[in-house]
């Protein structure tokens, strides 16, 4: 089966607790009334998902810093103009999104590492532990390579639907919201992106140099 996996930076921290789905809500309203240290608590709770995000479009660890820093910086500026139509996250991610695409598209080249799985991505961790020989590592290093170079020349519109979904796992309605598609939309061009990556991946492996 065809593998989106991941190659990322350590910036993924594991949830200790689980929050009330207001939580953010509550940090925004804080903030709002002077708190600044609500804000800090917002940074520290999203940075490294916004900065995942920003990275599995742009696929170079200092740009996506640079994208996480400018999408905090505007989102500190406008949140006055937070009504909580949609979640606090659907706010940050959709203006992550628009920033790393607007850098793809200035780009004349742009270099995207993006390797997630379709599966959860526990199942591509698991696969790693389990290669305990160096030619299995070799395998697995082949293959990540081989994706990288597959999705690098996917359009960018394509790979943020591929980022949303397989790499933070959203749901088709706050893609939705995040891109600005309908839901019947975001179903379309996660299904084309899907089958343009299995094309192009396949092309790949049976002509090296096809991509």
């Amino acid at each position: 089966m065809t593998k989106l996996t991941a190659a990322l930076p350590l910036q993924i921290a594991p949830v200790e607790e689980v929050e009330a789905p207001d939580a953010d809500a509550r940090l925004v309203e804080r903030f709002l009334r002077g708190d600044a240290y609500a804000f800090e608590a917002l940074f520290r709770k999203h940075q490294g998902y916004a900065f995942n995000v920003a990275y599995g479009l742009v696929g170079n660890a200092e740009d996506a810093a640079d994208i996480t820093q400018e999408a905090f910086l505007r989102v500190h500026r406008n949140m006055g103009r937070f009504r909580g139509d949609s979640t606090f996250t659907t706010w940050l991610y959709r203006v992550v999104v628009n920033l790393a695409i607007t850098e793809l598209r200035r780009r004349s080249r742009s270099r995207t590492l993006l390797m997630e799985d379709i599966a959860p991505a526990e199942a591509w961790r698991a696969e790693e532990e389990a290669a305990d020989t160096p030619v299995i590592h070799l395998e697995l290093d082949q293959e990540r390579e081989a994706v990288q170079r597959v999705l690098r020349h996917l359009p960018p519109d394509y790979r943020a639907v591929l980022v949303l979904r397989h790499f933070q796992q959203l749901a088709y309605e706050e893609i939705s919201q995040v891109l600005g598609l309908t839901m019947s939309q975001v179903k379309t061009r996660l299904h084309r992106a899907r089958r343009m990556f299995k094309e192009r991946y396949q092309a790949l492996a049976e002509v090296p140099d096809a991509v």
